[in-house]
Parts: structure tokens; C-alpha cells; sequence
């Protein structure tokens, strides 16, 4: 399940074996937080474990039986360790929480990738009405787009929003360019659509930018190959943009924005990304620094 159901779902039942995964880990954390609280909020019963215990400490911590009554919570983060027989026939007198890089078989799976944006614009709206203060749908998809949807950062943005703007009651695209942090990802997207756009002044600024901020050139290149990558293959499927995210490994919101943007530069953008890959393999010849193909990448776009 996403983790948006999982409050609704734990209210229902709550089952013995949950495997966690994703990669904003905000949401991770406040997944285990109601899985947690829906069972117990004596700490007496709660065993938090992490990947220094064996096999066996997980299931005897699981098997042991709570002195206050009721079910155990045990917390395993991160879960490296093989209980796959333990999964087949969980202790129903516990709940076990197990924080993975992928949902496990015989476990109730809570996927914590970052969530759609049209979910994340309502709850930034709710945590900003908490403070009493209103944000423009603009302003509220921005924020999202500068944060890479992950709500561990939106939430540490949202916290700047209302201690750097206490008088203002609606917030907007202005405040957001004004205190935001943009994500590397999304600076380097910035990047990107502005070779794609043929615009050289905006794209040397912003890399001007990034090397300013210490983010070393083959980072900038690799996450800039990358992104000519993602927006190249979202214009030339045409399946879903689930289908072509699961494929490229990024959000559906990536592929959807690329479609969006560039759907009209396609014959240009399949000739830049050939000439980032040309550039790429120079790079692994030896024939080419790093900082002159990042140069070469934009220069001659």
C-alpha cells in the first residue's frame, strides 16, 4: 500500500509483519510512528533493533511475551537480516516493523517513495492552515518541484516558510523563490531544460551555481546525462507514465513534467543526449576532462 492509506488501513487492522520502504525518509519514519501508536504507546513494549542483531534476536524479541498485556512492537531498522521462515508464521502477539530496501513476501508492504503531487499540495496546505497561514496551488506545486516531492524536505521548508514570513497569512511563488532550497536533482533539471531550450546564459548561471555550492563536476555531468536521459525516453515511449518511470527508475512526475516541457524540442533533445553520450564515452577514453565536457555539453547545444 502507499503510505498515504496506511492511517486508514491501521484503523481497520493491523497486521503482524510490515515491511517499510522508500526513499523519502520522513515518511518512513512517520509510517512507524502510527504503525507504532496504533498498537502501543508504552515504551515497555516497544524493541527498537537495528542490523547489528541476528536473525534470532528479531524473533525472540518477537516471540516474547509483553508483562503489561497486550501485543509487542518490535522496530528493526534497517532489516538485513533472513527471517524468512519467521514470515511464513508470525507471532500474532506482536507486530513486527521491519524497515527494508524492497516490500518482503508473507509482510504487509507500506511504499514511503515520495508521494503525487496533487496529495503533497493538500498536506502542505493542512501543516500551513496549522499555522494559520494559506498558499496559492502555484506556489504549493513549486515547492513541491523544488523539494524532489520528498516531504523530509518540504517539511524542513515549510518550518523556514513560517518562521521567515510571520506576518504574511498566504504564501506564494514569490516567498517560495525568496527562502526555498532547490534540491541538487532539480538544480541540475533547471540545468538541463535550459541546454534543451537553447538558453546558455541560464544554463551557465545555474552551473556557475552548482560549482559555487562545491558540487563536484562529475556529479554535475552524471545527474546532467541523466536528466537528458529521462526527458529523452519520456518523449520517445509513448507508454504510460508509470510505465516509462518504472523503466527509467524515477517518478511518474519526472516523466509527466518532461513530456510537458519538451514535447516539442524532441528531434533537438535526441541530438543532445547523442552528443552527452559521445561526450560520456570521450570521459571514459580519457580524451576529455569531466569540466570541459560539462562545457562541451551546453557550449555546442
Amino acid at each position: 500500500m502507499k503510505f498515504a492509506e496506511l492511517k486508514k488501513s491501521l484503523q481497520t487492522e493491523v497486521k503482524p509483519v510490515y515491511s517499510i520502504f522508500g526513499t523519502d525518509f520522513y515518511l518512513v519514519g512517520k509510517a512507524i510512528e502510527l504503525i507504532t501508536n496504533a498498537v502501543t504507546t508504552d515504551s515497555l513494549n516497544i524493541s527498537r533493533l537495528d542490523d547489528s542483531f541476528t536473525a534470532q534476536d528479531i524473533i525472540t524479541e518477537c516471540r516474547t511475551v509483553s508483562f503489561l498485556g497486550g501485543k509487542r512492537v518490535v522496530v528493526v531498522k534497517p532489516c538485513t537480516q533472513d527471517i524468512t521462515e519467521y514470515l511464513k508464521s508470525p507471532n500474532v502477539d506482536s507486530v513486527l516493523v521491519l524497515v527494508t530496501e524492497a516490500p518482503l513476501k508473507n509482510t504487509e508492504a507500506v511504499d514511503c517513495n515520495p508521494m503525487s503531487v496533487d496529495l503533497l499540495v493538500k498536506l502542505i496546505a493542512n501543516q500551513l492552515a496549522a499555522h494559520g497561514k494559506k498558499i496559492t496551488p502555484d506556489g504549493a506545486s513549486l515547492l513541491c518541484n523544488y523539494c524532489a516531492n520528498m516531504y523530509s524536505r518540504i517539511d524542513g521548508e515549510l518550518n523556514k516558510l513560517v518562521n521567515f514570513f510571520p506576518e504574511k497569512d498566504a504564501l506564494g511563488i514569490d516567498e517560495i523563490n525568496q527562502i526555498v532550497t532547490k534540491t541538487q536533482e532539480y538544480q541540475v533539471y533547471e540545468l538541463s531544460n535550459a541546454i534543451c531550450c537553447g538558453n546558455l546564459n541560464r544554463a551557465e548561471e545555474i552551473l556557475r551555481t552548482l560549482q559555487d555550492q562545491g558540487v563536484e563536476d562529475y556529479a554535475i555531468f552524471g545527474n546532467l546525462v541523466s536528466s537528458l536521459r529521462r526527458i529523452y525516453y519520456s518523449l520517445v515511449c509513448k507508454s504510460p507514465n508509470e510505465a516509462v518511470a518504472n523503466v527509467l527508475g524515477c517518478s511518474p512526475y519526472a516523466v509527466n513534467y518532461a513530456r510537458r516541457d519538451h514535447r516539442a524540442l524532441a528531434p533537438r533533445i535526441a541530438k543532445l543526449y547523442a552528443h552527452a553520450l559521445d561526450l560520456e564515452y570521450q570521459i571514459k577514453s580519457g580524451k576529455i576532462s569531466v569540466h570541459n565536457a560539462i562545457v562541451l555539453c551546453y557550449a555546442t547545444a
